[in-house]
């Protein structure tokens, strides 16, 4: 009697499994829905000495500069994770050139049109990544740091750095896209 009982038992449990799985299958996509983030690349700080600024981008595009000549880049860390291609849920992450400092900073479109930030010039504009607008599925703040006396904006998912910056002179630019962590790890530095 306890064996039919038991197997009773066990054949319920299975197919209220199955069922439930069938269930989760054939489900639509949530409203919190997350990008894939194993298509997430890493995103690299870059330093050019020559014109006293830092850039963000994917290391390949640091690499593939520096063979065509030209560009003096000094890689200066990782800093996050991001998607290069449009991804759900994510908003493109644009670079703006200030022509007058030398200076870019990031930017994020939620309205598909590229960003107009003044004093920012839309001619150099480059879409260079793709991030989310809130903070969702796991992502940081990437929050921007600014020295104006130098035209040059740093970014990073770090709060105590960020906090550093600010306690030495820089100015909060505040958060400017969520991006996904380093894979639980802190910014790798290339000094």
């Amino acid at each position: 009697m306890f064996k039919r009982i038991f197997t009773f038992f066990l054949s319920s449990m299975v197919g209220c499994t199955v069922t439930q799985a069938a269930g989760l299958i054939n489900q639509g996509r949530g409203a919190q829905t997350c990008a894939d983030p194993s298509l997430s690349v890493t995103f690299f700080a870059g330093y050019s000495m020559q014109n006293t600024f830092h850039v963000v981008a994917p290391r390949w595009l640091f690499v593939n500069q520096h063979s065509l000549g030209g560009a003096d880049w000094q890689l200066q860390g990782a800093l996050f994770r991001a998607w290069q291609t449009p991804q759900d849920f994510t908003f493109p992450m644009y670079r703006l050139f200030n022509p007058v400092t030398t200076d870019w900073i990031i930017a994020l479109s939620t309205d598909g049109t590229v960003p107009v930030v003044s004093g920012f010039d839309n001619a150099d504009t480059e879409l260079f990544g793709y991030a989310y607008s809130t903070q969702v599925c796991g992502s940081v703040p990437l929050i921007g740091a600014s020295l104006q006396s130098k035209g040059d904006h740093w970014y990073t998912i770090d709060t105590n750095e960020h906090s550093s910056l600010l306690a030495a002179g820089w100015v909060d630019a505040g958060t400017v896209a969520f991006v996904l962590p380093l894979n639980g790890t802190q910014n790798l530095h290339m000094f």
